[in-house]
């Protein structure tokens, strides 16, 4: 349903406003899909389901399980449309997309002395050398996270999407020797 993330996109703030989401580039339409029969082609651009850009896949899954949407696309050669269509609640849309986040990755500020990503070897394809701390990525694919760079937004958004199971990585529970090694 998508790529491996990208570090081009990769974001460093640790508050303050999330830039916009970019627009979801589609790379595949499933044969039968609601895509296909929608006319959707790689290259198209997603840019809105009922009038809310999605930040990443989560977004995008939570917001086609509303029955009746409406979709903001810009076509491959720039130009936009909307489109309205009625469909089953847990249709999908049948749409590969190059990233799983628009938004861009949160990276891991945190200076671990014993980094597993600073102890890679060289000449590993690159995205094993970005240290992401993004919880998205933890809910859809498994990775771990420290818990360290979420804004309260981020916490909200945990609760109210009900994000489970997040995978956290404990460095240590003492509190003073977690805030050395963090």
């Amino acid at each position: 349903m998508w790529n491996e993330p990208s570090t081009a996109l990769a974001t460093a703030e640790l508050a303050g406003p999330q830039r916009q989401p970019d627009p979801a580039l589609v790379v595949s339409v499933e044969p039968g899909s609601i895509g296909e029969e929608l006319g959707f082609q790689p290259g198209d651009r997603l840019i809105s389901i009922n009038g809310r850009r999605p930040r990443d896949l989560i977004d995008l899954q939570m917001l086609c399980c509303d029955e009746e949407l409406t979709l903001e696309v810009e076509d491959s050669g720039g130009t936009r449309h909307v489109v309205e269509l009625e469909k089953e609640a847990d249709d999908g849309l049948g749409l590969g997309f190059s990233e799983a986040l628009f938004d861009g990755l949160k990276q891991c500020n945190n200076q671990c002395p014993f980094c597993f990503i600073d102890q890679q070897p060289p000449g590993r394809r690159r995205s094993l050398y970005f240290k992401d701390d993004d919880y998205r990525l933890s809910f859809l694919y498994g990775s771990y996270l420290t818990l360290t760079n979420l804004t309260a937004a981020d916490w909200q958004r945990i609760e109210a999407q009900r994000l489970s199971p997040l995978y956290v990585s404990v460095h240590a529970t003492e509190p003073e020797l977690r805030s050395r090694l963090l």
